[in-house]
């Protein structure tokens, strides 16, 4: 069977792909890939009997991925709508960041294995539901679903202009894994995703909704805070550091204890500064707190 080869996926021809340019017959359901991101790859739909996912050549969806079993997972159509089952796989399936045996999938759904996420499009929308998925895909990190670098500075620009105008105080923290490339070296790199992905989900459950998180490379995240003055923002800082250190992380290495070290920057009301000049300012302070013997806040 000849096959659609797209990076580091294989799809092969009983598998029909959607470009960009052509609209989806209405319902259908569909895959795209957002992790590792390729915005090329269109729309997959799912064909009408079971897809078997894995890293052997002979699976329906072949993903070349070490972390991935041989025959990983299988999608299939049923009565309940179209459900993905793990195959005894050695890493998992996980859907919507919990490990999963069996699951009905809903529109939007999030599925994991080994490196690689996929998201579930489906009823009748598939065409809107695609175009917020490729919005998505512009504008947040595809393994954390924090915010990526470009979505920050926009923000932070027009955070600033707000800063200004309204004379009301505005925060930054900038946030890094302690001993991040040890954790990936020792126990591999989907150790160490599932870290990334683990401390996500811990910081955002720790802030507001108009508190922004952004992946701004690596293992440093950004969280910027608007209308908070600089001792509020330590506060945060020390609160989002304590939780982190509080519990390991679980990983198909099992529990690792893992800390980070946070530097915060504020800016008065009325003051003005670059959206780069405001991360360099909180970046030092990172710097120091990690010279400092990390697992600390400064700022």
């Amino acid at each position: 069977m000849s096959e659609l080869i797209w990076d580091r996926t294989v799809i092969p021809n009983n598998t029909r792909k959607w470009t960009k340019t052509e609209t989806a017959p209405e319902k259908q359901s569909f895959l795209v890939q957002i992790y590792p991101l390729n915005a090329g790859y269109g729309l997959v739909q799912l064909p009408a009997e079971r897809l078997v996912i894995g890293r052997d050549s002979s699976c329906d969806l072949v993903v070349v991925d070490d972390a991935v079993s041989r025959r990983h997972a299988t999608i299939e159509p049923t009565d309940e709508g179209f459900v993905i089952a793990d195959n005894g796989s050695t890493n998992g399936t996980f859907v919507n960041d919990v490990r999963i045996e069996r699951h009905i999938l809903k529109a939007g759904d999030r599925f994991r294995v080994g490196g690689h996420i996929f998201k579930f499009l489906a009823d009748d929308h598939i065409e809107a539901q695609y175009h917020e998925c490729v919005y998505s895909m512009a504008t947040r990190d595809g393994l954390t679903a924090a915010f990526n670098k470009r979505y920050l500075l926009d923000a932070l620009q027009r955070a600033i202009r707000e800063c200004e105008r309204k004379v009301r105080p505005l925060a930054l923290l900038m946030l890094d894994v302690d001993h991040f490339k040890a954790v990936n070296d020792t126990y591999g790199h989907l150790a160490g995703d599932e870290v990334l992905l683990g401390l996500c989900q811990r910081l955002r459950d720790s802030l507001r909704r108009d508190e922004i998180l952004a992946r701004y490379g690596g293992e440093e995240f950004a969280v910027l805070i608007p209308e908070t003055t600089l001792d509020d923002a330590r506060i945060l800082a020390e609160r989002l550091r304590a939780g982190v250190a509080a519990a390991p992380f679980d990983t198909n290495q099992g529990l690792l204890p893992v800390t980070v070290s946070i530097g915060v920057a504020s800016l008065a009301g009325g003051t003005s500064l670059t959206p780069l000049d405001f991360i360099a300012e909180a970046d030092r302070n990172l710097y120091a707190a990690k010279t400092a013997g990390r697992n600390r806040v400064v700022g």
